[in-house]
């Protein structure tokens, strides 16, 4: 209906407002900073603004090719792209056993741009409680990817919208709680262990679909709908330089209603729960630059096609499931 999508561009268009207007400062603007550091040690209260460049290197192996219309034959295939982050944070303490923690943030990369305000509330430091508010639209590449578009089920293909005519919108709401290990094991440089749980419900919800439709408006395909994930990272501290921290994430993820989806995608099994395993790496470069090495090992959908097109994944009927390593990564960031 046409007042609905009107409050859907509504919405859009108030959280690329509101993100980007804490970047708008004046460029001589000493006398605002001083008054704000003076206020935080008055009051505890806490703001900090930073960007970061980053260069993010993928390496996708051959079983993330096998279906891709000109790459199946490929061993793997490898790029780097660029992506640049814009933080705003503000946290307010009251005393140790509360905080209020703000962040306003916007990123561009090789997907698309991407707009989020974040709430939380963290008492002792260690469980945390928050809201985020999220909006984004999509590129296109032609037939290489498509990263924007509504699934067409008659036409085993997504239609391409093109970017800023229609966006992804949604709310996510997080939980987090922080265990130190470090503090019930001996103290040692090789015993600072941290582990922390995390859970997170998401709606997502796209200007361009109707209920029940497939879409993508980024890296992976939604319905208007709610999806969960819930998992745990073991954050080692290590003491060398150059590899200062080593973590392992485990997460599970699906979509919470199957209901969600049109009939068309019965087959492919929307309540599917993807099950990931993802090893990380800390490592310092330099003064200015860090980067992070992972590797991603996923249970997913087995079908029972062994080749199809890429874009045809979705009316594959499922027959199981299994493991493989999906994605290599390495991301060099600076900030700013």
């Amino acid at each position: 209906m046409l007042w609905r999508r009107i409050c859907k561009l509504v919405i859009v268009s108030v959280l690329f407002v509101a993100a980007f207007a804490v970047a708008d400062e004046p460029a001589d603007s000493s006398a605002v900073k001083t008054d704000s550091v003076a206020v935080a040690d008055s009051t505890g209260l806490k703001t900090s603004r930073e960007g970061t460049l980053s260069i993010v290197s993928l390496l996708l192996p051959h079983n993330s090719l096998k279906n891709s219309e000109t790459l199946h034959n490929w061993p793997f295939f490898a790029f780097a792209v660029p992506a640049y982050t814009y933080h705003f944070k503000v946290q307010q303490d009251f005393g140790k056993l509360l905080s209020f923690k703000g962040l306003a943030s916007g990123d561009v990369n090789f997907a698309g741009v991407g707009v989020k305000l974040d709430a939380a509330i963290e008492l002792m430091h260690l469980l945390e409680l928050g809201a985020e508010a999220n909006t984004g639209t999509a590129l296109n590449y032609g037939r290489t990817a498509t990263f924007m578009g509504v699934y067409r089920p008659e036409k085993r293909k997504y239609r391409r919208d093109i970017m800023f005519t229609e966006y992804a919108y949604g709310m996510r709401y997080h939980t987090a709680l922080t265990i130190p290990l470090l503090a019930f094991l001996p103290k040692s440089d090789w015993t600072k262990i941290i582990l922390k749980g995390t859970a997170e419900l998401r709606y997502s919800a796209y200007t361009g679909a109707e209920d029940k439709e497939v879409w993508k408006a980024g890296n992976e395909n939604m319905v208007n709908g709610f999806k969960y994930k819930y998992g745990g990272t073991l954050i080692y501290m290590m003491p060398f330089e150059r590899v200062p921290m080593a973590m392992l994430a485990v997460n599970a993820s699906g979509f919470k209603h199957e209901y969600d989806f049109d009939d068309a995608y019965k087959d492919y099994n929307p309540s599917f729960v993807t099950v990931s395993i993802t090893p990380m790496a800390s490592i310092k470069v330099s003064q200015k630059w860090n980067g992070m090495l992972m590797a991603s090992v996923s249970r997913d959908r087995k079908f029972e096609n062994h080749r199809y097109p890429t874009t045809e994944e979705l009316l594959q009927k499922q027959v199981g499931s299994e493991w493989d390593l999906r994605t290599v990564m390495f991301v060099m960031s600076r900030k700013f």
